[in-house]
């Protein structure tokens, strides 16, 4: 699909991305791009002085402009903050106290940006941007699927006539797709929601609506019958799928060397590595982990596991106990470097969208086990749509906590779905398709490819819409 379009370059693209690392990553790639293609001469990230260390490292070439907090505000600054990911509204509550001063700092960029870029979860940016007359594009770091999905569902409420939570219902003009209760998150598995997080919801759907439009990290190929869906119900809306970002921005993918000796070491003695992560706000019990822990070991795999310190309280995570078969990690990693290496041939993942789109892009299957957001109907896309993961259900109840950790996934299904998706033939099947989708999204992102087109259409619709001369 080779573009007739000139080239559209940008002087100056300004960025605000939400407090959180998996929300972050994205832009940082975006960035990446557009100054890698010359799509734009320069971008700004307004970020708190907290997030902008990362976002320096991850986007070198952009410019950041600090956002300080108020002295007076109450609350958490930053999802790295928080004691559970369920917690991310109290975030979303203190950043709107950055609202006067992103507005601000916005107005004293110069040349003034020809386009914002902005996280749907600080719907606020909208008016600042509006009032300047900036165009905007929102991105909320999710694939088209679960927007698609959840939109329908509760445009449609099928779930109101449904007696259980498993049982399943049809969704009109999404063919060939199931769904139960147990496949959607909060509040869309209600089908009259109310309260704080629906009022969120909606203040986000009006911030999307009114914008340029939604970029989604995905690429055609890959969700076509949800983005073209979309694109046909809300012409005013469009989604611009211009991913997967983690391949089309060229990202570093090297390794700690340690790391990469013990990767390295497996690979020559032909053993097979899971990886295991769960992302940077899973909350995981003392149980839950622990459960993980003894399926892992009883299965006999090879594995690397990324885990959090607070989960430990300061204590040493497993300490000796997989007896080199196993190796911990602490903190943040390369993840698309880890997936890259030749050793890795399944991803134990919670199913965070950057992780399942870097997974795909790598080629490698997942154990899905969804944990909070969406993840729920990324799990369902990865195993029911595009068929390129197993699925593991919580199947024990815990002996305490809050209710959300009562329903544990057992060690039992930890070491067979394990064992299948690295050894067995699902897994084997499961493999190929990421093999396919693998090389269809570089395909995606490589020179005349739907991405690759897709990014440069979306700045010129932007770039036309928002010039005076195009208006008249």
């Amino acid at each position: 699909m080779a573009s007739s379009l000139p080239s559209p370059v940008l002087r100056h693209v300004a960025m605000l991305p939400f407090m959180a690392k998996g929300h972050t990553i994205p832009l940082l790639h975006l960035a990446r791009v557009l100054l890698l293609r010359g799509l734009a001469s320069a971008v700004t990230f307004l970020a708190t002085p907290r997030d902008a260390p990362f976002v320096r490292a991850g986007a070198p070439g952009a410019a950041v402009v600090e956002l300080p907090f108020p002295s007076s505000t109450a609350g958490p600054q930053s999802t790295d903050e928080l004691p559970s990911g369920s917690s991310f509204l109290d975030v979303v509550s203190a950043a709107a106290a950055l609202e006067p001063v992103f507005a601000d700092a916005l107005a004293a960029l110069d040349p003034r940006p020809d386009l914002l870029v902005h996280d749907g979860f600080l719907a606020w940016a909208a008016d600042a941007a509006d009032d300047l007359g900036v165009p905007r594009l929102v991105s909320l770091g999710m694939g088209a699927f679960p927007l698609c999905v959840a939109a329908a569902v509760m445009a449609q409420k099928p779930h109101a006539r449904v007696s259980s939570p498993l049982e399943p219902f049809q969704v009109d003009g999404l063919p060939g797709l199931r769904l139960t209760k147990a496949d959607l998150h909060p509040p869309f598995d209600d089908p009259e929601p109310a309260g704080p997080h629906w009022d969120f919801v909606c203040e986000t759907g009006s911030a999307m609506g009114l914008s340029r439009g939604t970029i989604v990290n995905s690429f055609h190929e890959l969700e076509s019958l949800y983005i073209d869906k979309w694109n046909r119900e809300m012409p005013l809306n469009k989604m611009w799928p211009v991913g997967p970002l983690c391949l089309a921005s060229e990202p570093v993918r090297t390794l700690d060397s340690d790391i990469a000796d013990w990767l390295d070491s497996r690979l020559a003695m032909n053993r097979p590595v899971l990886y295991v992560a769960f992302g940077s706000q899973a909350d995981l019990s003392r149980a839950q982990l622990e459960e993980i822990a003894t399926g892992l070991d009883r299965s006999d795999l090879d594995f690397i596991w990324v885990v959090r310190s607070r989960w430990f309280n300061g204590e040493e995570p497993f300490q000796g106990r997989f007896r080199g078969r196993g190796k911990v990690v602490q903190g943040f990693i390369n993840q698309l470097g880890i997936l890259g290496h030749q050793a890795i041939k399944g991803f134990f993942s919670h199913c965070g969208w950057n992780s399942v789109m870097e997974s795909i892009s790598m080629g490698v299957p997942i154990l899905t086990y969804p944990i909070a957001a969406e993840q729920k109907l990324n799990a369902k896309f990865v195993v029911d749509v595009v068929e390129v993961g197993i699925r593991i259900w919580p199947s024990k109840r815990g002996d305490s906590g809050p209710a959300s950790e009562q329903q544990l996934v057992s060690s039992d299904d930890v070491e067979t779905l394990a064992r299948e998706l690295i050894l067995g033939e699902g897994g084997k099947r499961a493999a190929a398709k990421a093999s396919e989708l693998a090389d269809a999204a570089r395909a995606a992102v490589e020179t005349s490819g739907s991405s690759f087109e897709t990014l440069e259409l979306m700045l010129h619709e932007v770039c036309e819409i928002g010039r005076p001369e195009a208006k008249e």
